[in-house]
């Protein structure tokens, strides 16, 4: 039998990464997600207007690289990101991570390429553990790790990019 990493050892585990990541680093991201019955598709089964929910503010941890500029274009930019979420904090807030769905982040929306979970606590995850029966309940599923592209502003339907002239609302309109 395993000395360290039973239910208890994980559980304290959980609260101490809790502690960090809500109270001390405190970094949140706004998570927009994908409305499938509000989006409209062609025949393709693709849209060109995707719908989203309200945001969620969700703290994690961020990594990002530097802008890399495309082509000859100097306006024309990426950069990709990676954010770690506590597996805690995103159960108790039912929340689904998946591809497709938006993060806002330091002005930037960043459009989520792929979702991973293998951060384990003691390297096994107690929900796939084969001795899990014999040894009692070991190891944690600590985080969710999503990499992420930044995509344009104008391609969501999260904020207004250009509408019209910009006036102040006291300046009557025929003007």
């Amino acid at each position: 039998m395993a000395l360290f990493g039973s239910a208890r050892d994980a559980s304290l585990i959980n609260s101490i990464n809790r502690e960090l990541i809500n109270r001390y680093i405190d970094t949140e991201v706004a998570f927009y997600k994908l409305s499938l019955n509000d989006t409209k598709a062609n025949m393709y089964d693709e849209s060109d207007s995707k719908t989203y929910y309200a945001p969620m503010r969700i703290n994690c941890l961020i990594l990002k690289e530097e802008k890399s500029y495309t082509g000859d274009d100097a306006y024309d930019s990426t950069r990709l990101g990676e954010f770690a979420f506590l597996r805690s904090d995103i159960k108790d807030k039912n929340i689904i991570i998946q591809e497709g769905d938006i993060l806002e982040y330091d002005n930037e929306f960043y459009e989520i390429d792929g979702v991973g979970s293998s951060q384990y606590w003691t390297g096994r995850n107690p929900d796939t553990d084969l001795g899990i029966q014999e040894r009692g309940e070991f190891g944690l599923s600590v985080a969710i790790k999503v990499t992420a592209h930044v995509t344009r502003r104008n391609r969501l339907n999260i904020q207004e990019v250009r509408a019209g002239i910009n006036r102040p609302n006291n300046i009557p309109r025929n003007l």
